[in-house]
């Protein structure tokens, strides 16, 4: 994938059916009682835990909040392995044993969000972008020193929508240092979604794609029904010595 031979690789029965719902069940009664935050209104979306590129009081609490988040999302699969160190595990796996872990923070002892929990709701959605633009984004700056520019990001499906709620892919790549970015205003010459071959992905709950998003242009497509889609999703970058590859949510 870092060679651009592969575009994303699906993983199928991550965590079992047995206990997907009550995982589910948890979510929707905020147990355990995560720090909840949203997307701009108009995406009909929120998260549990904070998304990077939305803190814009950098960095505030963010690594108190990350301290006590990263610990309550061990508790939320049932099993004494957490959600946390079950991605980790099958991430290392698809990488010849690289080590993947929360991002370290600037300060000795704290680590990054290692994930969110995302809800689309009704109609929630996420438009076109590549992941590339967060470097434009104030509280990615700590980061940007610290990981190469090319960034994955992984989707854990916990719950899937009545209809919608797509991870739609396309075909219009950018390298990982293009300053051309979809969610820059400024930008003019955007391309017209329709005119552009794509796939779609509606990964069944328990399933998880590593998608190539920092290149490719993708978007989550409305969600239908009143089942709320819920997803763990993390981005990813290696660090400039090679060692490990740092997530964070």
């Amino acid at each position: 994938m870092r060679t651009g031979s592969l575009q994303a690789v699906v993983v199928q029965n991550v965590l079992a059916a047995s206990c997907l719902k009550e995982v589910f069940d948890r979510l929707e009664r905020h147990d355990p009682p995560f720090l909840q935050t949203w997307f701009p209104p108009a995406f009909r979306a929120r998260f549990y835990g904070r998304n990077l590129n939305l803190t814009e009081d950098w960095p505030g609490r963010y690594f108190d909040e990350a301290a006590v988040f990263n610990d309550q999302l061990r508790t939320l699969v049932p099993g004494a392995t957490g959600l946390q160190e079950r991605v980790i595990a099958l991430l290392a796996g698809l990488d010849r044993g690289r080590r993947f872990m929360a991002a370290p923070g600037p300060s000795l002892g704290q680590r990054y969000m290692f994930t969110t929990l995302r809800a689309h709701d009704e109609q929630g959605y996420i438009p076109a972008h590549y992941d590339n633009e967060m470097r434009l984004r104030p509280a990615y700056r700590h980061l940007a020193l610290r990981v190469e520019s090319h960034i994955l990001s992984f989707v854990l499906a916990l719950s899937l929508a009545e209809q919608g709620g797509a991870l739609e892919v396309f075909d219009r790549c950018c390298e990982p240092d293009d300053a051309r970015f979809m969610n820059d205003d400024g930008v003019r010459d955007k391309p017209v979604l329709e005119t552009l071959a794509s796939v779609s992905f509606r990964l069944p709950p328990g399933s998880l794609i590593v998608l190539d998003s920092g290149r490719y242009l993708h978007r989550l497509t409305p969600v239908v029904g009143a089942h709320t889609r819920w997803s763990a999703c993390s981005f990813m970058a290696r660090s400039l010595d090679g060692d490990a590859t740092w997530c964070w949510g």
